[in-house]
């Protein structure tokens, strides 16, 4: 669980909870979390503080990690380097696994010492040991993976990401192109650990997606709830906003002074006022490259002024029946997914998008 979870006074986790009041004798409720305010607002008993793997125990993992077995005896001095560097990551196999991966990559003593010796190490920024860790794991990524990975940090935790359509996005934001670079690049990041495959798509442990808000703190930020209006930074890139009965058009207007946007996902549904909102975007928000909307019933003349837009997804089922003239302006689009739309006819001059890759939808 996460700090969230408590929100509006403790309300949530009691609507969570009310399903499960009439259970057998015996029943409990096993509750795992980093989050202090959630081990006071939902503990019955004392809590148990997990610790790390014991020093033996990770020190077999982390050599499964590096070498593809438990046995090093092959390079004594690695060995050697490793043993002295293992009590910062404090027995976690996330951080065994993700720095056992970048170790791998060179198996040469003047590598391993370079990157365990890094200053990185001594960061002061109240992080802990593991984060640390993790980041020094990020900052030997070569440059188009740092890039590609650290755009990730605009998805909430625990968001399910679909190989192809995350490469499309790295495409439309500039990152790379063509788009198979861009799935090599994915793969890349996945054999270092940074994404793990989960049910036919992949997720970011919360960890990396702690390390990797880190890393891009001015240049992604998610929206949660109203407070957060006010967090955001003057020069945030890509933008998320997540559903929250807090937002109306009023707060959703405010975000038309980051005219440095590039991408905005919008997770909410704010009915026959999407439009309006969106119009107000499209005026203000000129430099967008990637847009993704959950739902909208209209889509105003003024998205012609996109002219930068090369990414547009209407995720959810919506009544949306036309698309102006002025979206064949966009001669910069690439990908349009529009699928549960209800759209009954194109523009005219719909063929002028000569950009267009891929259109994803059903007419009606």
């Amino acid at each position: 669980m996460w700090g969230d979870a408590l929100r509006e006074n403790g309300q949530c986790w009691k609507r969570f909870c009310a399903p499960f009041r009439s259970v057998k004798d015996g029943s409990m409720m096993l509750v795992t979390t980093r989050c202090p305010e959630v081990t006071e607002g939902v503990r019955t008993m004392d809590p148990v503080i997990l610790e790390g793997l014991k020093d033996d125990v990770f020190w077999n993992f982390f050599k499964l990690c590096v070498f593809g077995s438990e046995s090093s005896s092959n390079h004594p001095e690695l060995e050697h380097i490793g043993i002295k560097k293992l009590p910062k990551l404090r027995g976690s196999p996330l951080a065994a696994e993700t720095m056992g991966r970048m170790l791998s990559m060179d198996l040469q003593a003047s590598h391993w010492n370079f990157i365990l010796q890094s200053e990185l190490w001594e960061l002061r920024q109240g992080e802990t040991e593991i984060l640390r860790a993790l980041r020094l794991s990020y900052m030997y990524l070569p440059f188009h993976l740092k890039r590609c990975f650290s755009f990730c940090a605009v998805y909430p935790k625990d968001y399910k990401f679909q190989k192809e359509r995350l490469a499309e996005i790295w495409v439309a934001e500039g990152f790379v192109e063509p788009q198979d670079i861009c799935c090599q690049y994915f793969e890349d990041l996945v054999a270092r650990s940074f994404f793990q495959k989960f049910n036919g798509r992949y997720v970011i442990h919360d960890l990396l997606h702690d390390m990797a808000q880190k890393v891009s703190e001015h240049d992604c930020f998610i929206l949660r709830n109203k407070s957060d209006f006010d967090k955001v930074p003057q020069n945030v890139r890509h933008l998320c906003i997540l559903p929250s009965s807090e937002f109306d058009d009023s707060n959703l207007l405010r975000l038309c002074k980051y005219t440095k946007l590039r991408t905005l996902i919008c997770k909410i549904n704010l009915g026959k006022r999407t439009c309006f909102v969106m119009d107000h975007w499209c005026t203000k928000l000129t430099r967008t490259r990637v847009m993704s909307c959950a739902f909208t019933n209209e889509v105003p003349d003024s998205i012609g002024n996109w002219k930068h837009l090369r990414y547009l997804e209407i995720s959810r089922t919506c009544t949306l029946k036309r698309i102006p003239s002025t979206f064949c302006w966009l001669y910069n689009m690439q990908i349009l997914y529009a699928k549960k739309c209800n759209l009954q006819s194109l523009p005219a001059d719909f063929d002028k998008l000569t950009s267009l890759q891929k259109f994803d939808k059903e007419l009606g």
